[in-house]
């Protein structure tokens, strides 16, 4: 029997029998809840991150009470888009290579 690869990306052994197998296990629900939560936190910093340096530098000395230059301020913001988008390339090529996976997996049976 195969699974959803959105629900358990884990492959699952197919005897009926779980003690036996390759030793892999469904997902847990908290591990089912993270791979939610892993697209939410950078997609909400995409979202929310200011679009001029000087809004940055303002954030900064909101939260933490230091004051930044415009320039060091352009160059957090330049970092924060590339660790966004590195993240949610990664979080979608991750999905495709299991989803992949998957579809091959059920063309062999």
């Amino acid at each position: 029997m195969k699974t959803c690869p959105f629900c358990n990306l884990e492959p699952v052994p197919d005897s009926p029998d779980p003690g036996t197998g390759d030793g892999k296990r469904p997902m847990n629900f908290l591990s089912r809840i993270w791979r939610g939560i892993q697209w939410v936190i950078p997609t909400t910093l995409l979202v929310l991150m200011p679009k001029c340096p000087l809004c940055v530098a303002a954030y900064v000395a909101l939260f933490t009470g230091i004051g930044i230059s415009a320039a060091t301020a352009r160059v957090i913001q330049i970092l924060m888009l590339g660790f966004c988008l590195t993240s949610l390339a990664y979080l979608a090529g991750r999905l495709l290579l299991n989803v992949n996976l998957f579809r091959r997996s059920t063309r062999r049976t």
